[in-house]
């Protein structure tokens, strides 16, 4: 049995696999209801056809290895700690992330909720050019003078935007005086309900929370 039949058809495995096959990158489907391998149709993405030509395969594509999860939570940290690097600030987000535990994941660490958006980044600059230049100028001298700021809603992508600033001018049980905590929601429509990002460097707000 060829290499490529034989990993189609172990059960342990995913039940598709591409091949280079006359000259083209292509996708072999192994169908277990039937128990029939198949390649799909040029131009498809899902009509395909009986396969039986193994010795014409000239290259197999194998899947890259699944990551490690402990290494997958470190390279996340590292992400996380490179752009809170390039902060002129401070806040408990920040430290949070410099004395990161690296046998931690985000979650246990305390510096996210553990989501799906953990580590998305949106630009300051991506989020400006839908808020507006007042808006932005706002937020921006907001940061930049450790003033309060809260946005009007504004359309993002479909969602509703906003952007805001707390600074903090003296220690309690969260915050050390001199603080800065900013961040940008994009929440559904009239919900109330959506994606919270925190800022973590000047140009930067990094995904944390979803409610």
């Amino acid at each position: 049995m060829h290499e490529a039949e034989r990993y189609l058809r172990d059960p342990k495995t995913p039940n598709s696999l591409y091949i280079q096959y006359q000259g083209r990158r292509r996708r072999l489907f192994y169908n277990r209801d039937q128990n029939v391998c198949g390649i799909i149709a040029v131009g498809k993405r899902r009509r395909g056809f009986g396969f039986s030509d193994w010795d014409g395969i000239e290259k197999i594509f194998w899947p890259a290895p699944a990551e490690d999860p402990a290494e997958t939570d470190r390279r996340l940290i590292r992400k996380f700690q490179r752009e809170a690097a390039k902060a002129g600030f401070t806040s408990p987000f920040i430290r949070k992330i410099r004395n990161a535990d690296y046998s931690k994941d985000l979650y246990e660490n305390g510096i996210t909720t553990g989501t799906r958006i953990d580590g998305q980044i949106i630009s300051l600059e991506a989020v400006r050019k839908w808020c507006g230049e007042e808006t932005y100028r706002c937020f921006c001298e907001a940061v930049r003078n450790r003033t309060p700021y809260h946005s009007v809603q504004f359309d993002f992508r479909g969602y509703d935007g906003s952007l805001w600033v707390e600074p903090c001018d003296k220690d309690d049980d969260y915050n050390q005086a001199g603080d800065l905590n900013a961040g940008f929601s994009k929440e559904f429509r009239g919900c109330g309900n959506g994606y919270y990002y925190l800022l973590i460097n000047e140009r930067t707000f990094i995904g944390c929370d979803i409610d």
